[in-house]
């Protein structure tokens, strides 16, 4: 094998090394579309939450999620990975017996491009934002409502 045959099979095997080791990350901005779901699990209050979800670029308005139901957005990573939704949430509970209002950032690409990849599925409970995490394979608690 020549010299310069050598170079190139050493130069694509630490390529597919590299990629191997950050395959998440670069499938997540490289043409992948994001899903973010968020499904209203407010029980005992069986409350309606109101979702309002914007990023710099979009402003997807007010949702009214009912108990059981789900709101869904898709959208494409920047190439910087910058690609940020925050979502605000308000609801009344009726075992807490008070109004209740959170913002949370609910995708953060440099955050969630690992964690969830193209599938960022969230539940929203009394406790707050519960989101899974392919990693651990468990729902986390990523944000409680202020008291």
């Amino acid at each position: 094998m020549a010299g310069g045959s050598r170079s190139i099979l050493v130069l694509v095997a630490m390529v597919v090394l590299t990629l191997d080791q950050t395959s998440l990350q670069v499938s997540a901005w490289m043409g992948g579309t994001v899903h973010v779901r968020l499904t209203n699990q407010l029980e005992p209050s069986n409350a309606t939450v109101t979702i309002h979800c914007k990023s710099g670029d979009d402003d997807l308005g007010d949702h009214l999620v009912a108990l059981g139901e789900t709101y869904e957005f898709s959208f494409k990573n920047n190439i910087w990975d910058s690609t940020l939704f925050f979502c605000s949430f308000d609801w009344v509970s009726g075992s807490l017996g008070k109004s209740v209002s959170g913002t949370f950032d609910i995708y953060k690409a440099r955050r969630d491009q690992e964690r969830c990849l193209h599938d960022c599925d969230w539940l929203i409970l009394e406790t707050g934002l519960y989101s899974y995490t392919l990693r651990t394979k468990i729902w986390e608690n990523l944000y409680s409502w202020p008291q």
